[in-house]
């Protein structure tokens, strides 16, 4: 077999196994944290390994729904929240930030695990939060079904 032929072959077998486990393997893996202070400690103090290849639609279903409720859109968030645990005493939504750090995915269902930090007063001392965003898929593509936060 010639070289061309064998690195013809590879290419293929890699792009072939990349297009299988783009849409089964959303993590490729993850090490869970070790304390157990919250409801989602162990995903998000934990590591992941994310597979760059997944399908990011339910990813930008939850973050949708995050800028609307970081914009004050109140009206699109998921019917598990209580608006005033977002509105502070000027009626302003509170200004905060996120980063995923895990995911489990089910059949028309996924889990989404945040590290959310909010921003609040001048100078700006920080709160840290875990949370979770659960998103379905719907005939109209993916929607934020429920939200929670610890601080």
């Amino acid at each position: 077999m010639t070289s061309l032929r064998r690195w013809g072959i590879a290419v293929v077998f890699v792009l072939t196994s990349l297009a299988c486990v783009r849409h089964r393997i959303p993590v490729l893996l993850h090490l869970p944290g070790s304390c157990v202070c919250t409801d989602y400690s162990e995903e998000v103090e934990g590591r992941a390994l994310f597979n760059s290849f997944r399908d990011r639609s339910p990813e930008s279903a939850a973050n949708r729904f995050l800028e609307d409720m970081k914009q004050g859109r109140l009206s699109a968030v998921a019917p598990s929240l209580n608006p005033q645990d977002w509105i502070d005493s000027e009626h302003k939504p509170f200004a905060f930030e996120w980063r995923l750090r895990y995911r489990r995915d089910q059949p028309q269902h996924v889990d989404l695990y945040y590290q959310f930090t909010r921003l609040k007063g001048e100078p700006v001392p920080r709160w840290s939060g875990e949370g979770v965003v659960e998103v379905v898929e719907t005939k109209d593509g993916w929607k934020a079904s429920h939200f929670d936060v610890v601080w």
